[in-house]
Protein backbone atom coordinates (compact mmCIF):
# COMPACT_ATOMS: atom_id res chain seq x y z
CA UNK A 1 0.00 0.00 0.00
CA UNK A 2 0.83 3.57 -0.92
CA UNK A 3 1.76 5.94 1.80
CA UNK A 4 -0.42 8.24 0.94
CA UNK A 5 -3.09 5.52 0.68
CA UNK A 6 -5.66 4.61 3.63
CA UNK A 7 -6.03 1.41 4.64
CA UNK A 8 -9.87 0.42 4.35
CA UNK A 9 -11.84 0.23 7.46
CA UNK A 10 -13.81 -2.70 7.86
CA UNK A 11 -16.13 -3.03 11.48
CA UNK A 12 -16.23 -6.53 12.72
CA UNK A 13 -19.52 -7.22 14.65
CA UNK A 14 -19.22 -10.35 16.86
CA UNK A 15 -20.19 -10.78 20.15
CA UNK A 16 -17.94 -14.74 20.16
CA UNK A 17 -14.44 -13.30 21.76
CA UNK A 18 -12.20 -16.08 20.13
CA UNK A 19 -13.71 -15.56 16.51
CA UNK A 20 -13.42 -11.99 16.94
CA UNK A 21 -9.86 -12.42 17.49
CA UNK A 22 -9.61 -14.73 13.97
CA UNK A 23 -11.47 -12.19 11.95
CA UNK A 24 -9.54 -9.25 13.36
CA UNK A 25 -5.74 -11.07 13.13
CA UNK A 26 -7.12 -11.88 9.93
CA UNK A 27 -8.18 -8.63 8.32
CA UNK A 28 -4.96 -7.16 9.83
CA UNK A 29 -2.83 -9.22 8.33
CA UNK A 30 -4.71 -8.67 4.69
CA UNK A 31 -3.44 -4.73 5.37
CA UNK A 32 -7.08 -3.80 6.65
CA UNK A 33 -7.89 -0.94 9.66
CA UNK A 34 -10.27 -3.05 11.88
CA UNK A 35 -13.03 -1.43 14.75
CA UNK A 36 -14.22 -4.20 16.59
CA UNK A 37 -17.92 -4.42 18.06
CA UNK A 38 -18.78 -7.12 20.24
CA UNK A 39 -22.19 -5.51 21.39
CA UNK A 40 -24.63 -5.04 18.44
CA UNK A 41 -26.31 -2.26 20.39
CA UNK A 42 -23.75 0.10 20.18
CA UNK A 43 -23.48 -0.73 16.18
CA UNK A 44 -25.26 2.09 14.60
CA UNK A 45 -23.48 5.16 16.56
CA UNK A 46 -20.02 3.36 15.92
CA UNK A 47 -21.14 3.21 12.14
CA UNK A 48 -21.96 6.89 12.19
CA UNK A 49 -18.69 7.52 13.88
CA UNK A 50 -16.07 5.34 11.98
CA UNK A 51 -17.84 5.14 8.47
CA UNK A 52 -16.54 1.68 7.69
CA UNK A 53 -15.77 0.26 4.53
CA UNK A 54 -17.36 -2.77 5.20
CA UNK A 55 -19.52 -4.53 8.16
CA UNK A 56 -18.12 -7.80 8.59
CA UNK A 57 -21.30 -9.08 11.13
CA UNK A 58 -22.48 -12.17 12.95
CA UNK A 59 -26.01 -13.62 12.81
CA UNK A 60 -26.90 -14.97 16.36
CA UNK A 61 -26.04 -12.49 19.10
CA UNK A 62 -27.33 -11.27 22.56
CA UNK A 63 -29.80 -8.59 23.08
CA UNK A 64 -29.89 -7.87 18.94
CA UNK A 65 -30.13 -10.19 16.31
CA UNK A 66 -27.99 -9.40 13.00
CA UNK A 67 -30.88 -9.40 10.84
CA UNK A 68 -32.08 -7.26 12.99
CA UNK A 69 -29.26 -5.35 13.32
CA UNK A 70 -29.26 -5.02 8.97
CA UNK A 71 -33.03 -3.28 9.20
CA UNK A 72 -31.37 -1.10 11.24
CA UNK A 73 -28.65 -0.16 8.84
CA UNK A 74 -30.73 -0.27 5.78
CA UNK A 75 -33.33 1.99 7.27
CA UNK A 76 -30.78 4.87 7.98
CA UNK A 77 -30.08 6.97 4.87
CA UNK A 78 -26.60 7.66 5.97
CA UNK A 79 -25.53 4.08 6.45
CA UNK A 80 -27.72 2.19 4.04
CA UNK A 81 -25.03 1.72 1.18
CA UNK A 82 -22.50 0.07 3.54
CA UNK A 83 -21.63 -3.46 2.53
CA UNK A 84 -22.40 -5.61 5.10
CA UNK A 85 -21.10 -9.07 4.96
CA UNK A 86 -23.02 -11.84 7.60
CA UNK A 87 -20.53 -14.21 8.91
CA UNK A 88 -22.74 -17.20 9.98
CA UNK A 89 -23.43 -21.40 10.40
CA UNK A 90 -26.13 -21.04 8.64
CA UNK A 91 -25.15 -21.96 4.98
CA UNK A 92 -28.81 -23.73 3.58
CA UNK A 93 -30.31 -21.58 0.48
CA UNK A 94 -33.08 -20.91 2.35
CA UNK A 95 -30.87 -19.20 5.09
CA UNK A 96 -29.24 -17.84 2.25
CA UNK A 97 -32.20 -16.32 0.58
CA UNK A 98 -33.05 -15.12 4.01
CA UNK A 99 -29.57 -13.63 4.42
CA UNK A 100 -30.07 -11.69 1.30
CA UNK A 101 -33.73 -10.50 1.56
CA UNK A 102 -32.88 -9.13 5.03
CA UNK A 103 -30.67 -7.04 3.30
CA UNK A 104 -26.98 -8.61 3.26
CA UNK A 105 -24.40 -8.20 0.95
CA UNK A 106 -23.26 -11.76 1.25
CA UNK A 107 -22.11 -14.40 3.92
CA UNK A 108 -19.27 -15.90 4.67
CA UNK A 109 -19.83 -19.50 6.00
CA UNK A 110 -17.95 -20.91 9.47
CA UNK A 111 -15.86 -22.04 10.43
CA UNK A 112 -13.99 -19.28 8.01
CA UNK A 113 -11.13 -20.09 5.87
CA UNK A 114 -8.45 -17.22 6.25
CA UNK A 115 -7.79 -16.95 2.42
CA UNK A 116 -10.79 -17.33 1.29
CA UNK A 117 -11.92 -15.08 3.66
CA UNK A 118 -9.73 -11.99 2.38
CA UNK A 119 -10.20 -13.08 -0.81
CA UNK A 120 -13.98 -12.38 -0.32
CA UNK A 121 -13.42 -8.89 1.56
CA UNK A 122 -11.20 -7.82 -1.32
CA UNK A 123 -13.88 -8.29 -3.59
CA UNK A 124 -16.39 -6.85 -1.90
CA UNK A 125 -14.22 -3.80 -0.99
CA UNK A 126 -12.76 -3.50 -4.64
CA UNK A 127 -16.27 -3.26 -6.10
CA UNK A 128 -16.96 -6.45 -6.98
CA UNK A 129 -21.29 -6.43 -5.39
CA UNK A 130 -21.30 -9.53 -7.17
CA UNK A 131 -18.89 -11.38 -4.92
CA UNK A 132 -20.02 -14.53 -3.97
CA UNK A 133 -19.24 -15.18 0.00
CA UNK A 134 -18.21 -18.54 0.61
Amino acid sequence: MDSLEKAQTILVVEDNVLMRKLFVRCLEEGGYTVVEADDPRIVMDLMREITPDLVVMDIVMPNVSGVELIKQIRGDAALAATPVVAVTNLATPADKRRLADAGFNGHVSKPIKPKEFLTTVAGFLNGAASAQMA
